[in-house]
């Protein structure tokens, strides 16, 4: 039995209940459990069997989860990504919204209006194996924030430990309903609607910030769940729709630092409670506490959940006393390696996994995370976190949004950068001279001027992007 096997019994039990909503249509849990026992039909059909890999590239997100959710009763292996990682991860086709060019040695399947339409024949067989704790499940590719994505793999037994985990840290009281802003681009956001469908929930799902912010009042949602990018977007959003956040109850972020300013705006639009969690693809959930407990640690990030090994180590790579700084390390399944196509049932024996941030964990258990080592900033000796210089700039109503990094100059000595979105023209020398007055050491030499900062699905900035712009101005 599988998280799916509880989503097809709510189906039975709870037909006409909300599954999952959007703006402009609602899935009960009834025709959820139609549509997957048609996608489950369906997959058999076209000859896709159990143990094979494929690439989920389905814009519609109603119907992505719920070829996500037939392809793990059948005990398929899923990724969700787009086309050109189905050579490097073994799948053997990519079932998409519309036709077009696969990659080399994968089949494209459309997945369209017909597969959810009743059939003459909707009988599969399912793998008794399918649910062997070893067996792989899925896959999932990392932020690739410092470099190329990296696939990680998870058995039966990994995503369901995720899944207890996320019942278990981010379930709230007496709430029924979560927005949740992620795509599923982010594993995080798949298994999150998992938990909410596995226990009878709805999942809100919204195309866009503004169609988000209506659903709010509109659904009656109770819980926001997001990136601070996501939710900084929203705030945006919220200013031109007349919503009231009544009934949010609760915003949980992920995925990056929350700033001090975002913290006050989502206190003061949407809800005084705020939680905030640390984690990764990897290694999953790792550190959470309200944002509250935060206010006097900067750059803490909460509690090690009882589910999660957390050290900090020395240059010599063995542990350091409570408050020491340090690389922080993970334990976690393999260590996050990197999967290698070929076998159904991988080696997970649990090893040290390096997410490359350094930090320092108290006696108490809390982690507070000061930056990741590959992205500290080394202006003159002085290693700066990036995101302490983006705080310079935080709440300035002509930047909608900024990003700093380091780009090497003379003598081999980092030089301070600073990306920005402006929402009206925006002088650097004025910039650069206002972020002085407020820290000589952290201001920007240089502004870099864009359209867009690069983030990922996590809302998390690519530097090395960002990097790369610079030196070709």
């Amino acid at each position: 039995m599988n998280f799916v096997d509880f989503i097809l019994l709510n189906g039975r039990l709870y037909p006409n209940r909300p599954a999952i909503m959007m703006l402009d249509r609602v899935v009960t849990y009834g025709m959820f459990a139609g549509a997957v026992h048609r996608s489950c039909a369906r997959l058999h059909q076209v000859g896709l069997r159990p143990g094979e890999t494929v690439v989920i590239d389905i814009d519609n997100p109603i119907r992505h989860f719920v070829v996500f959710s037939a392809l793990m009763r059948l005990g398929i292996v899923s990724l969700t990504a787009g086309p050109g990682v189905a050579g490097m991860v073994g799948a053997v086709a990519v079932l998409t919204s519309a036709a077009g060019a696969a990659a080399p040695g994968a089949r494209s399947i459309v997945v369209d209006d017909d597969w959810f339409q009743p059939a003459t024949d909707e009988t599969y067989p399912v793998d008794p194996a399918a649910t062997d704790p070893g067996r792989l499940a899925l896959l999932a590719l990392t932020s690739g924030t410092t470099g190329r994505s990296k696939a990680i793999a998870f058995t039966v037994a990994e995503f369901e430990a995720r899944l207890r985990s996320h019942a278990l840290i981010h379930s709230v009281p007496g709430t029924s309903r979560e927005l949740i802003l992620m795509s599923f681009a982010a594993q995080l956001a798949l298994t999150e609607v998992s938990r909410l469908l596995a226990s009878g929930r709805t999942a809100c799902l919204a195309g866009s910030a503004e169609e988000a912010a209506r659903m709010i009042d509109l659904y009656q949602v109770e819980v926001l769940f997001g990136s601070p990018q996501q939710l900084s977007v929203l705030l945006g959003a919220l200013v031109e729709t007349p919503a009231s956040c009544a009934s949010v109850q609760l915003v949980t972020l992920s995925g990056a630092a929350v700033s001090a300013e975002l913290a006050t705006s989502i206190r003061r639009r949407i809800t005084r409670t705020v939680a905030i969690g640390y984690g990764s693809t990897e290694a999953g959930k790792t550190a959470m506490c309200l944002l509250d407990e935060t206010s006097p640690v900067p750059s803490g990030v909460g509690y090690v959940v009882p589910s999660a090994r957390v050290e900090i180590i020395g240059d010599d790579d063995r542990p350091v006393p409570a408050g020491t700084r340090g690389r922080i390390r993970v334990l976690a399944a393999a260590g996050g390696r990197p999967h290698v196509p070929g076998s159904l049932y991988p080696d997970r024996t649990p090893d040290w996994f390096y997410p490359g941030d350094v930090g320092h964990l108290r006696a108490d258990g809390f982690l507070v995370v000061e930056g990741r080592s590959d992205e500290l900033i080394n202006a003159g000796g002085l290693k700066i976190a990036p995101e302490r210089i983006e705080e310079l700039v935080a709440g300035r109503a002509d930047i909608a949004d900024a990003a700093a990094f380091g780009v090497e100059g003379a003598g081999g000595i980092d030089e301070i950068w600073l990306a920005i979105v402006a929402r009206e023209p925006v002088r650097s020398d004025e910039l650069i001279a206002y972020c002085a007055r407020q820290s000589a050491a952290l201001a920007p030499a240089r502004v870099l001027v864009l359209e867009r900062i690069p983030r990922n699905a996590m809302g998390k900035v690519e530097r090395a992007r960002l990097k790369a712009e610079a030196q070709r101005r």
